[in-house]
């Protein structure tokens, strides 16, 4: 039997019922696919590389569920989108455009009023300020809320400039950290719609 030429629902059908091969053909036919989705959104590689090898892992062990799919490749799509929240969610992985977006979490909340989800964003956000240190929740707001400079701040604060410096960028990380924990699916709709302005304003 030549598996390559049988079609997507008979391999499908077949994987369910424990047939390898029928399973690496699906692999081979959806390995390039996948990582696609993956490593558009991961920003190491070799991390794009391992989740995908998950995902694959995954269908096999749930595999009594691929019969009866009807469209594979949507049904693909979602779920390796659920499985970079997931890994995001539980693993220490960088999204591209991450940085970009934590350094401009303030034009979010300006246009909070508008999305439901930014609204959603922006108190996760509150909150996660409102449990920093207070020199760092002082320093974060000044320079993300207010637009003050690094200067200005240490004048404010009577710290010095690498004690503000400091105290954004660790302030930056927590807030990393906790939205990865806490919201990782809004994040992530966040992070794509920030980059995808950003491209638009280039354009």
């Amino acid at each position: 039997m030549v598996y390559q030429d049988l079609p997507e629902h008979v391999l499908l059908t077949k994987c369910s019922t424990n047939d390898t091969v029928a399973f690496q053909t699906i692999y081979d036919n959806f390995k390039a696919f996948v990582f696609g989705i993956v490593n558009a959104r991961i920003d190491d590689e070799d991390d794009a590389l391992d989740i995908t090898q998950d995902i694959f892992i995954s269908l096999w062990e749930n595999r009594k569920q691929l019969a009866g799919i009807k469209d594979f490749k949507t049904y693909l799509y979602v779920y390796s989108r659920n499985q970079v929240v997931s890994a995001y969610r539980k693993k220490n992985i960088r999204l591209k455009g991450e940085t970009y977006l934590l350094e401009r979490i303030d034009q979010i909340e300006h246009s909070s009023e508008q999305h439901l989800f930014a609204r959603e964003l922006t108190a996760s956000i509150d909150n996660a300020v409102g449990m920093l240190p207070e020199t760092m929740r002082n320093c974060y707001t000044l320079s993300k809320s207010e637009g003050k400079t690094n200067n200005e701040i240490a004048d404010i604060l009577q710290i010095s400039e690498k004690t503000v410096r400091n105290n954004v960028s660790e302030a930056l990380k927590r807030l990393r950290f906790y939205l990865q924990r806490s919201n990782p699916e809004t994040f992530l709709l966040i992070l794509s719609l920030s980059l995808l302005a950003s491209y638009w304003l280039r354009s």
